[in-house]
């Protein structure tokens, strides 16, 4: 019997993380809104801070706080020292929706929003093929990956497979998962809506 087809379903998927409590290992919601994360984007931005970690974190290479700027980033983002970065969550947050805003037009520059609309499917959740329609929330979570021309996201655009090498990091992490990771958040607050 064929594996059946899940949908990720955009409103869900938001609702999920409107749950404060919920957190595997970043900053929750409510501790990104005190520290000045618009509204509408902090569900996002609790997703995203989940995998990278606290407001305190710092990493074996450098990398600060929830959102994980290593040193050249946060040297383009902010203009005092790392410990400072630390010491002021609404700094990060500050940075970070900078960042966010700039990654978006990078995307769009490249051409990457012609993704928009496609539906992408990677990875079985049981006997569950895991799919989604591609949002702008889920590219800005690819980005990760990187936005550039020649970067994962743009070779998934160019037609390969989400098990092709060419799509996948050094940890051998499909892009796919983070865009069906990032399906369905609200990002108007980097794609050019207000906050």
């Amino acid at each position: 019997m064929p594996p059946r087809v899940v949908m990720l379903i955009a409103g869900a998927v938001s609702s999920l993380f409107l749950l404060t409590s919920v957190v595997i290992a970043g900053e929750t919601i409510d501790s990104l809104l005190r520290a000045g994360m618009p509204f509408v984007c902090a569900p996002f931005g609790a997703a995203v801070s989940a995998s990278e970690g606290k407001f305190s974190t710092v990493n074996q290479y450098g990398c600060v706080g929830a959102f994980q700027f290593c040193p050249a980033t946060l040297a383009n983002y902010y203009d005092k020292s790392a410990g400072e970065f630390l010491a002021h969550p609404g700094d990060q947050v500050t940075a970070w929706l900078h960042y966010q805003r700039d990654q978006w037009k990078i995307a769009v520059n490249n051409h990457l929003n012609s993704l928009l609309g496609r539906i992408v499917c990677h990875g079985m959740l049981g006997n569950i093929k895991r799919c989604s329609v591609i949002h702008d929330s889920a590219i800005i979570m690819a980005c990760q990956f990187g936005c550039g021309k020649l970067g994962k996201l743009a070779n998934y655009l160019k037609g390969q497979d989400c098990e092709a090498r060419e799509v996948k990091d050094g940890n051998l992490v499909s892009v796919c998962d983070y865009l069906l990771r990032g399906a369905g958040y609200d990002v108007s607050c980097f794609t050019g809506g207000s906050c």
